[in-house]
């Protein structure tokens, strides 16, 4: 090693370990954990990192997550496995899990993102090619921030438990949801929500979340049903974004603090049915002054 190496990790080894590890915290994983190797002053340094990122992804030049099989997935498996039993922190700030190769099994995604839990975890990002996930991510008492999305690859809906009690989720971003009825009045505090929903039920959708400020919705439906609805009864609400295709009633019963805020409507929001309701009609005029086509899916927290 270089007098100059030498002298910069001196100057780093120096440094108070809660410093050392809210840097550490902010690489991904893989390189966190080969700091051991740099002197025994870093050999267990990056045992207290608050911020946990394992990404197992491939994407193609167009940047389209792809599904693969590469023989590296035991390896894989087992690199998080040390990092989760060696972890020390009591509370994880940041828990981050992509992943889109089919070799890594769900047993182990379930495990670890029930390890998350059992760390505290405040913040969790989870895309991967999924089937289930642990019941006690929906009872976690210290998540503020949940992003649950399907691999590119997987087109499978996400289903949540009957049992959901999150009391500090603040922000909650679902890509595709089977049942997203079943999070109403199941997060007190929750502030900001993102949701894409499949509706294949012939039944209306009720949003009802007295502390909701931001919304963005996307619906895909299959029916033609004008007897359907999308009933929002959002008192606080501050932002609406709308896409995809919608029942053709769509009713903002409680919007009371969305006057004279923003609606916006996506480039490829369809309302469904022969002609508008005067419902639609209405929806449409009360955000014609700040209507921005193509607007983007993530709204102002």
């Amino acid at each position: 090693m270089s007098s100059t190496s030498e002298n910069v990790d001196d100057r780093l080894s120096m440094l108070p370990e809660d410093i050392l590890s809210r840097i550490l915290s902010l690489m991904p994983t893989k390189y966190v954990v080969r700091t051991s190797v740099l002197s025994k002053r870093w050999r267990y340094t990056w045992t207290s990192v608050t911020n946990l990122d394992f990404d197992y992804t491939r994407r193609s030049p167009n940047m389209v997550t792809l599904k693969f099989v590469d023989g590296n997935e035991e390896k894989f498996t087992k690199f998080v496995d040390r990092v989760l039993k060696f972890c020390k922190t009591s509370h994880v700030k940041s828990f981050r899990l992509h992943i889109s190769s089919y070799g890594v099994s769900q047993s182990s995604i379930l495990n670890w993102i029930d390890n998350a839990v059992r760390l505290n975890v405040h913040e969790l990002d989870v895309c991967v090619i999924q089937s289930e996930l642990p019941l006690s991510l929906f009872t976690c008492k210290t998540l503020t921030d949940l992003r649950l999305e399907p691999s590119e690859c997987d087109l499978r809906g996400w289903e949540f438990p009957s049992m959901i009690y999150l009391p500090c989720l603040k922000t909650l971003d679902i890509f595709l949801c089977d049942n997203p009825l079943a999070i109403q009045g199941c997060c007190p505090v929750l502030k900001s929500l993102s949701l894409d929903v499949s509706c294949y039920v012939e039944q209306d959708f009720i949003l009802n979340i007295p502390t909701l400020k931001p919304l963005n919705l996307l619906c895909i439906s299959i029916y033609n049903d004008d007897n359907r609805k999308i009933i929002l009864r959002l008192p606080k609400l501050e932002y609406l974004f709308v896409d995809g295709e919608l029942c053709s009633l769509f009713e903002m019963e409680d919007v009371s603090s969305l006057c004279g805020r923003s609606v916006r409507l996506g480039f490829d929001t369809v309302m469904s049915g022969s002609s508008p309701t005067s419902r639609h009609s209405s929806v449409v005029r009360s955000g014609d002054r700040h209507a921005k086509h193509g607007a983007p899916r993530t709204s102002p927290r």
